[in-house]
């Protein structure tokens, strides 16, 4: 991928995705930390992966530092020799290691232990490392860029990120704007996103109407661009063999705002449970295509349950 479809991967013609893919261009090439601030879903390791490509370091080595335990940390940073501990049966080369001459990423950056952190912190000081179980320190030349999706004075005084390393890795800073200000994005991103979801489905809709675009520029995305994403996916599912996603397939997924202008009124609990139902559905059409039998042996209910369900959706939103 060039720097230019870097760049163009975050999509956008407003104003605000304008000025962050101006900060990319502008910071891309100098060799200091950024810290890519942002809620959930704004796209933060697209942000992160333009400016790899941009300032020509690879390799680009992206990791969530929530998806590992806190047990494995060390080992998933900084690699371990075999039989470092138990069900260590093999050696494990670390991300800081893979990064050697590129950028590493570390998204969701608080959510690193604390110890870790410090020996993070040590590491990008010296830019030595040592694998657990060895007795000898390695070095790598690296790029750190860092992702956080939570408030940062917050995390910090929950103890859940050291300010030593904050002022390392946050002295420069992107902050990636939420979907809810950057609406005029909405369609161009929404459409996109049905063009993907055509290249590998075995048909449906290949157009959004006007009344069902109303309704995704007017919800306020607490997911941002990925629920948007999901949503779409799960409205061309629904729409079957529709050529037209319509207002009552986008309704299924999302809330309109009532007329004070609050989308976000606390739910009863059978609402709650209805969306979780449908946010179960949308993810198992999604993951196959929009194929109705597939989907139905991942949700482990009968083809006829689901299209019970489906049925009652597009009714109750009709």
């Amino acid at each position: 991928m060039s720097g230019h479809d870097a760049l163009a991967a975050l999509k956008g013609v407003s104003a605000a995705m304008e000025q962050v893919r101006t900060q990319i261009q502008r910071l891309a090439r100098s060799p200091v930390p950024i810290l890519i601030q942002g809620e959930t879903g704004t796209g933060k390791e697209l942000c992160a992966g333009a400016v790899a490509q941009l300032s020509g370091r690879m390799p680009f080595v992206p990791i969530n530092c929530a998806a590992f335990p806190e047990s494995l940390a060390e080992s998933e940073l900084f690699g371990h020799e075999r039989g470092a501990f138990t069900g260590a049966v093999r050696a494990h080369t670390g991300v800081v290691a893979l990064a050697n001459g590129g950028v590493l990423f570390l998204d969701e950056l608080g959510e690193l232990p604390p110890h870790m952190q410090a020996k993070l912190l040590r590491t990008l000081e010296s830019g030595e490392y040592r694998p657990v179980g060895s007795n000898r320190s390695l070095r790598s030349q690296f790029r750190i860029l860092a992702a956080t999706s939570g408030d940062l004075e917050r995390v910090i005084a929950e103890g859940r990120l050291r300010a030593d390393l904050l002022h390392r890795l946050g002295a420069v800073r992107i902050s990636m704007p939420p979907l809810r200000r950057r609406r005029d994005d909405i369609p161009l991103l929404a459409c996109e996103f049905l063009h993907r979801y055509l290249e590998r489905s075995e048909g449906g809709p290949v157009r959004i109407d006007a009344d069902a675009y109303a309704i995704l520029v007017a919800f306020d995305w607490p997911g941002n661009v990925r629920q948007l994403r999901n949503v779409v996916e799960g409205a061309a599912a629904m729409a079957g063999l529709d050529d037209t996603i319509r207002r009552a397939h986008v309704l299924q997924f999302v809330v309109p705002p009532s007329p004070d202008g609050n989308s976000h009124s606390v739910p009863s609990l059978a609402q709650a449970r209805r969306s979780a139902e449908q946010q179960a559905i949308v993810d198992a059409l999604s993951r196959v295509g929009g194929n109705r039998e597939r989907a139905a042996k991942l949700l482990r209910v009968s083809p006829a349950t689901l299209y019970r369900r489906l049925g009652e959706r597009q009714h109750e939103s009709a």
